[in-house]
């Protein structure tokens, strides 16, 4: 539990345990310079105190830092809301969630038979949005194989055959440590805009380097600036990258 019972750092009471868990709390969160984690072990020493007034001037900008953390301080407060951070792994560590696809489907729709869709009109002859499935574009090579239509349990092998590429894509391009509804949102993004597009996004640029400075004002502007379809806004695209952020900032599985 992220709770601390008495004081820890400074002229702290120091249960062993509020320090463990404070140090833990200490090494989820992005210092300026802090590259070290400290060991989770306890003990409050120096290292440890120096770093929780660390996190107070850089974090908080606190003027007169004091090493110390109360329960209900300002201090703890904002560490255990970057607390969160301590289940994050590698990309290549994490699978697509059970959540994810049960929203990607939702979002997908389920059509047995060929529509397009720029327009969601059911269609007899391939056009270049021919969709058929779960969102599977249909190539021109492919419409004889789908212009008859497919059974729930082909378009579902169909959803899985699709998903596999976008999965992979994210798990090898992404290189910062991120949480499973941040892995789960790309996912969905990439199997949107496409594995090339999402390659070479600013979004994914800018997730593997937050510092870094492009012509959006953060990650969220870059990623809500995939809202167009053949050049033009699209209010569903607009809707759907709010579904993304939020679950991507959130953690919020929920369709528009």
């Amino acid at each position: 539990m992220n709770k601390i019972i008495a004081s820890v750092g400074r002229n702290g009471t120091n249960h062993s345990a509020d320090v463990v868990l404070v140090q833990k709390l200490l090494n989820a969160q992005k210092i300026p310079g802090e590259i070290t984690p400290l060991k989770e072990d306890g003990v409050i020493g120096n290292k440890t105190i120096l770093r929780i007034e660390h996190f107070q001037k850089d974090i908080l900008n606190m003027t007169h830092p004091d090493g110390h953390i109360d329960p209900d301080g300002k201090t703890f407060k904002k560490l255990v809301s970057g607390a969160v951070r301590l289940d994050e792994k590698s990309a290549s560590a994490f699978d697509f969630s059970d959540n994810g696809i049960d929203l990607l489907k939702s979002i997908e729709k389920l059509s047995t038979t060929p529509y397009d869709d720029q327009t969601g009109k059911d269609i007899t002859a391939w056009v270049e949005g021919a969709t058929i499935g779960y969102g599977h574009l249909i190539s021109s090579a492919e419409w004889p194989k789908y212009k008859d239509g497919i059974t729930r349990e082909q378009a579902i092998s169909l959803f899985n055959e699709d998903l596999s590429p976008y999965v992979n894509t994210v798990k090898t391009k992404v290189t910062a440590s991120i949480l499973q509804n941040e892995f789960d949102a790309m996912v969905i993004l990439a199997f949107n805009i496409g594995q090339r597009a999402f390659t070479h996004s600013s979004v994914l640029k800018m997730v593997n380097n937050p510092n870094l400075k492009t012509t959006y004002k953060n990650l969220e502007d870059a990623w809500k600036a995939w809202n167009k379809s053949q050049g033009i806004i699209n209010n569903g695209l607009i809707n759907r990258r709010q579904a993304e952020w939020d679950i991507y900032s959130k953690g919020i599985y929920k369709q528009w």
